[in-house]
């Protein structure tokens, strides 16, 4: 995930033309085909809302799901809120996301639900989805002050690190090498490596030890 703090530069162009009903939306996941530099627009449910992490927000469809690169205080969205986004595609720090030029909300809609991933299998495939995880804490959690914690899971088919933004305030200091855990949130990329980033306290439990979790280790 991007975590400078050049982002809190960043606002929608005030200047930008309006969004129409009838503009054709492109799917989530053939907007990420067309890579930096692209313009496009799509829509959304949004599944990490404004303020949370990072200063922005995320999106998902049927198809796919993209960061949205917009300061907390200049939309206001709630999780289950569908919204469509006109912008330009950049990479920063490796992660695809939108720098959006205008975004309308289009009402409510439910909360998206994650998506059950194994912690192996986290990739450019799955960047920018909702996802659950459940794997044993591999190590200790690491302070990486000022920016938050890092904890690996592993459910037997690889380590995945789990990184805890400071500004979700979420404490994972309980967490214990060997506990059970039920991880949601953002798959996320920082430089060369996949992340899956929750998005408040609810989203990380310690769940009593799963059979199959015993048998891959």
């Amino acid at each position: 995930m991007v975590r400078s703090a050049l982002l809190a530069l960043l606002a929608i162009a005030a200047a930008a033309p309006p969004l129409h009903a009838q503009e054709r939306v492109t799917a989530i996941s053939r907007a990420r085909d067309l890579g930096p530099g692209a313009t496009v627009l799509v829509e959304g449910t949004v599944s990490v809302a404004p303020g949370v992490f990072d200063g922005g927000f995320a999106i998902q469809d049927h198809s796919a799901g993209i960061w949205v690169l917009a300061p907390a205080d200049s939309v206001r969205l709630t999780v289950g809120q569908r919204v469509r986004v006109r912008g330009m595609l950049d990479e920063p720090n490796g992660q695809l996301a939108i720098m959006p030029a205008a975004i309308g909300p289009l009402g409510e809609a439910d909360a998206p639900s994650p998506r059950d991933l194994r912690t192996g299998l986290l990739n450019e495939s799955m960047e920018g989805w909702l996802v659950k995880i459940r794997g044993r804490v591999a190590s200790e959690a690491v302070n990486d002050d000022p920016w938050g914690w890092k904890v690996m899971v592993d459910d037997g088919t690889g380590p995945v690190l789990v990184f805890v933004d400071a500004e979700t305030g979420v404490d994972v200091r309980p967490l214990r090498p060997g506990d059970t855990v039920e991880v949601t949130g953002f798959a996320g990329q920082y430089d060369d490596h996949y992340e899956v980033v929750p998005r408040a306290q609810v989203d990380i439990r310690v769940v009593r030890p799963d059979a199959s979790l015993s048998r891959s280790h």
